[in-house]
């Protein structure tokens, strides 16, 4: 929804007991129902973010402005979360406006609008008379078309103003009449104009300027949780970036987290099984490296390579430079888990192991292991060489017997492939079976882990694509225990202001045929330009 221009979104509080039965409700202080809540966690889910095609884009936010009644409070923070969330993502704080209230209905307050032509006047209509004052409520001032526009254009002016300015977003948090009304004028419409717009119930509306002039204001969209659930239109139809689905979960992984203790001793915020699996293209060789910040390709492909190989010892991995498990490998973390039997480096049956050698018994890191236990990754690839539309190729690096002897336990536990066979057509047009992958990662350190196996099992399917005749086509996460280490916040809070740039594609060097053949110099990474690195510690 990008238009180069700073943007006004003006959001309809959730559904209460009078807006659902039609009772006009201007300074009546009512609550927000059950379906009023979830009605606004959804608009945060779907339609809060960080691409340029979010109807909210948070890093873009530099005011936001509410009605003073609860059901708009209570609306806002259940789209954006509570004042302490909002900080953590670096929202600004909320300004309480009394000048973006409802309509003050006056004598009509708490009525329908049935009634009030039953009663009163059989001819009213709110944008041609307006409300007249409570005749014995002080409380409940009637407002007349021309005061209620009135306001309205100081809302605008004052909006416009900070547009010219400060070139960022407002955010207003209103109600169902002041919306349209606002809507109106912004745009330089009369008011009574108002009543060609409605505004649902956690419904918004996106304005912004043409042509790049303060000028030439426009009305980008309506967005409704009834009709318009996953919201597409706008002036940028340009394609969403892959990486914003990780940002999104850092995001709200550090917004709505929970804070919890965990072995390391440093602590984290944590969301389990968050709802939607991240998903990305591996199509024309593109690989998933997040370009945010810079990803240690080098290190991603070595690890790959020491567990496809079933190696245990991290001194292979440190001896290329790559120190990546130095910390779970050292003496005094192998002591700490009861491993002082090991000698430093030996991390136990970890992945390669379990990858290569399934049940068998593990002695130690020097030990030869040929023709001992399951090698699932050579049954994986003769699946699917042989029988691609199996529902059993799976990879499993959880062996509960093995757990006590790791330095380690596998946090990323469990891959599926899925092959899609070409069609008669396809196969006439040289097209080869597709290859998809899904991981299942038990516990998700959102920081430095993720990004790492994201790269990994994405590079992994292009590895067994190419030694079994397929193409690769798409990778999926779907995570338990996703979290962020209080530590990794403020980089990764840096790194969220960051827009993603392209992913690099791999070249294939030589033409290979097994996966035990492969070698680093094999693969040619092509047109990765990330933004700089951020630094974060490790916790072991």
């Amino acid at each position: 929804m990008a238009t180069g221009m700073p943007r006004l979104v003006i959001i309809r509080h959730g559904v209460t007991e009078w807006s659902k039965s039609g009772n006009h409700t201007g300074r009546t202080d009512l609550p927000l129902l059950r379906e009023g809540e979830l009605e606004a966690q959804m608009f945060g889910t779907r339609l809060v973010g960080l691409s340029s095609d979010n109807v909210v884009r948070l890093q873009d936010v530099g005011r936001i402005l509410r009605s003073p009644r609860q059901r708009c409070a209570h609306t806002l923070e259940f789209i954006f979360g509570k004042e302490e969330e909002r900080n953590r993502i670096g929202l600004p704080d909320v300004e309480v406006c009394d000048d973006v209230r409802e309509w003050d209905y006056g004598a009509y307050e708490g009525k329908k609008t049935k009634e009030i032509r039953e009663t009163f006047d059989p001819n009213w209509e709110i944008f041609h008379h307006g409300t007249p004052d409570h005749p014995s409520d002080p409380n409940l001032p009637g407002e007349s078309v021309q005061h209620i526009g009135d306001r309205a254009d100081a809302v605008v002016e004052e909006i416009k103003q900070y547009h010219k300015r400060e070139k960022k977003d407002v955010v207003v948090v209103t109600h169902g009449h002041f919306s349209i009304v606002l809507i109106a004028r912004f745009l330089g419409l009369p008011v009574k104009l108002g009543r060609s717009f409605l505004m649902s119930t956690t419904g918004s509306a996106v304005l912004s300027y043409h042509h790049r002039s303060f000028e030439e204001p426009v009305l980008i969209g309506f967005f409704s949780p009834n009709m318009h659930p996953s919201p597409t239109c706008g002036i940028d139809f340009s394609k969403r970036s892959e990486e914003y689905q990780y940002l999104e979960l850092v995001a709200n992984v550090i917004r709505f987290g929970e804070v919890r203790q965990d072995r390391t001793g440093t602590g984290t915020k944590a969301l389990f099984a968050p709802r939607h699996p991240l998903k990305f293209s591996l199509r024309n060789n593109t690989l998933p490296l997040l370009t945010t910040k810079r990803v240690f390709y080098r290190g991603v492909l070595e690890e790959l390579l020491w567990f496809i190989a079933g190696r245990t010892d991290s001194k292979w991995l440190s001896d290329r430079n790559i120190h990546i498990w130095d910390g779970n490998g050292s003496l005094d973390f192998l002591k700490k888990r009861g491993l002082e039997h090991r000698r430093e480096g030996d991390l136990g049956p970890v992945y390669g192991f379990q990858w290569r050698h399934f049940g068998a018994t593990y002695v130690d890191a020097d030990t030869d292991y040929h023709g001992q236990g399951v090698d699932q990754l050579a049954q994986v690839i003769h699946q699917i060489k042989t029988n691609p539309t199996d529902r059993r190729i799976l990879l499993s690096a959880w062996n509960p017997a093995d757990l006590d002897k790791m330095a380690l336990p596998p946090c990323h536990i469990l891959c599926q492939f899925f092959v899609s066979l070409p069609s008669e057509e396809e196969k006439a047009r040289g097209e080869k079976p597709r290859l998809s992958c899904q991981m299942y990662q038990r516990s998700c350190d959102l920081g430095l882990g993720v990004p790492f196996n994201i790269a990994s099992y994405s590079l992994l399917t292009h590895f067994i694509a190419a030694v079994t005749g397929c193409t690769a086509e798409e990778f999926s996460l779907v995570m338990g225990d996703a979290h962020v280490y209080l530590d990794h916040v403020e980089p990764l809070q840096k790194q969220l202001l960051r827009e993603p740039r392209g992913f690099p594609t791999i070249r294939w060097c030589r033409d290979v045929h097994s996966i035990d053949d492969i070698r680093a110099e094999d693969i040619e990474l092509l047109g990765y330009a990330p933004h700089g690195k951020l630094d974060m510690r490790m916790s072991v």
